[in-house]
């Protein structure tokens, strides 16, 4: 399996609780200069709920645990929400999230014309940003973040995991 994609992944109620939380005025995100290491990045925006093998944030345990639950994960590794600006560049750079074999999965907090690109076997497959919509796949494919043209932000939630 190099990725599938799952719609409707939770429940009404779950997923407008969680999207509700994260698109909030007052979420407490936290800025970065570079999605990856490409000189093409820009800033966005982030926030930790699980990393270095321990939850970042008391969200986890209440949010985060039903996704892996879901997930069929044996344990994260990292777990973050992202909120790029559409505004401040098209694209992030090609990227594999982890250099260890793992999974990766992104799940779309809101409906936008941007998405994500996954190269395979020099192939770039689109998948546009759907809410409620996760895509999972292998950590090796490199991947890159797409922003929207039409909306001015693109919310998402991203999961690496074994």
């Amino acid at each position: 399996m190099k990725y599938q994609i799952h719609k409707n992944f939770l429940t009404i109620d779950d997923f407008e609780k969680f999207k509700n939380l994260i698109m909030d005025q007052d979420f407490p995100w936290r800025r970065r200069d570079h999605m990856t290491y490409s000189t093409n990045d820009k800033m966005y925006f982030t926030y930790s709920f699980y990393n270095s093998m321990r939850p970042s944030s008391d969200l986890y345990e209440p949010y985060i645990i039903p996704f892996l639950k879901k997930l069929k994960a044996k344990a994260p590794i990292q777990v973050r929400a992202n909120m790029t600006i559409s505004d401040l560049y098209k694209a992030s750079g090609w990227h594999t999230d982890l250099d260890f074999k793992c999974k990766t999965a992104i799940l779309y907090l809101n409906d936008c014309d941007g998405g994500t690109e996954l190269k395979i076997n020099n192939k770039i497959i689109f998948i546009k940003a759907v809410a409620n919509q996760i895509v999972v796949f292998d950590t090796d494919v490199k991947h890159r973040g797409i922003t929207s043209k039409k909306e001015p932000l693109r919310y998402i939630i991203n999961f690496n995991y074994f």
